[in-house]
């Protein structure tokens, strides 16, 4: 989805005084899956009031609101990596491969199926991180026989019924499924298809 305002900046009023009470003041890596505005929104505020090393992203984007964050970035520091299929990395015995997109081809609108993917493995327990990936991504995704079994899920697109196929569902058979999404909301997402899938 593209996203809605809502009249409060999540980085500066939400996520911002979270992370300084638990005492953290540097970001190794601040990861964007998409430039969506419900994705991007508060990363102006993130990279200003934290030291952040670098900022992934996927496909650049040709619109104002991505382009902004990119310059932001570059205002305070960070390193912009942009990340594809096939690539890892470890960070102090997390170690990570980054699922999806499968190329870097510049794109001129922002879409769901442009989402980072990364997949997180610390000692007994892995992570898939889905964005908002949609039906189209799974399928690939499955194709090409990706590692996607995972104890932890965040569920693709908001619990969104574009998303979290059987299929897909199945490969990664998460203990754990949590759905990023605020409490009535105009998509009416979750889906009830969708947790009726993730209870089954």
């Amino acid at each position: 989805s593209g996203g809605m305002h809502s009249g409060i900046d999540i980085g500066e009023d939400v996520v911002s005084p979270y992370l300084w009470s638990r005492g953290l003041k540097q970001i190794d890596v601040l990861a964007l899956t998409h430039a969506h505005q419900d994705h991007l929104g508060g990363l102006p505020a993130i990279l200003e009031n934290f030291r952040v090393g670098e900022l992934w992203v996927g496909r650049d984007i040709q619109n104002e609101a991505y382009q902004h964050i990119l310059a932001v970035a570059r205002e305070h520091g960070a390193r912009i990596v942009h990340r594809k299929q096939g690539e890892s990395f470890d960070f102090g015995g997390v170690s990570g491969n980054i699922l999806w997109p499968d190329n870097l081809d510049e794109s001129k609108s922002a879409k769901n199926d442009d989402s980072l993917v990364m997949r997180l493995t610390d000692v007994s327990q892995s992570f898939l991180l889905a964005g908002d990936i949609e039906r189209p991504s799974e399928r690939t995704l499955l194709a090409e026989g990706q590692a996607l079994d995972v104890n932890f899920l965040k569920v693709p697109h908001h619990g969104s019924k574009t998303s979290t196929t059987e299929p897909f569902l199945a490969a990664a058979h998460p203990a754990i499924a949590a759905i990023s999404v605020g409490r009535d909301n105009t998509f009416s997402h979750p889906s009830p298809e969708v947790i009726e899938r993730l209870e089954a």
